[in-house]
């Protein structure tokens, strides 16, 4: 009995957890809109996880590590498994993305209106979940399907706490965790 209430209840959340991430996109909002709804980001250091899956052979990469976000000067992940490796976000795809984080982060909604649509939703009390899909005539279509930046709103600071990143061979799932400020 108790395993055919579990099916149950399986059956009716699953589609709306679904319906979740997929909803984002009916959430368009103008630059200027989506910057006055952002909360205020300091520099921090978090631990991350990823997983990247390959489109292509259907294969899952993982790995971690320590995350640094400087509003200044970018992003940097130190991987320390499963190889350990320090990535700054300087080659051409690379440096995209610290792009858009760090005009998230300080609020610099030109770079994102000139390449992306925008998206925006709170999501409970102090969550709140950002998207951005590159505009029909931009640079970065066919090459982007989207970027999905989930966060919270906590102490009047704002965090990041996951990315999905969807591109042509690739989606990449980036959880934050054991976040502080960093120095």
């Amino acid at each position: 009995m108790m395993k055919k209430i579990i099916i149950l209840t399986a059956a009716i959340l699953m589609p709306c957890i679904c319906a979740n991430a997929d909803d984002i996109f009916s959430s368009k909002v103008t630059a200027q809109k989506a910057a006055s709804l952002m909360p205020d980001f300091q520099n921090e250091v978090c631990r991350f996880d990823q997983t990247k899956y390959l489109k292509v052979s259907e294969i899952s990469l993982k790995s971690g590590g320590d995350f640094k976000f400087i509003k200044d000067k970018g992003v940097i992940f130190e991987t320390t498994y499963p190889i350990k490796s320090t990535t700054t976000y300087t080659s051409s795809q690379n440096k995209r993305v610290s792009s858009i984080i760090k005009s998230v982060i300080n609020r610099n909604y030109t770079y994102l209106e000139k390449n992306f649509e925008i998206y925006y939703r709170k999501a409970g009390a102090q969550n709140w979940i950002l998207a951005l899909k590159p505009l029909s005539t931009g640079q970065l279509k066919g090459e982007l399907g989207s970027i999905i930046i989930y966060g919270t709103t906590a102490q009047k600071t704002g965090r990041i706490t996951k990315m999905i990143i969807d591109t042509t061979n690739t989606k990449t799932t980036i959880n934050f965790t054991e976040c502080k400020a960093a120095q």
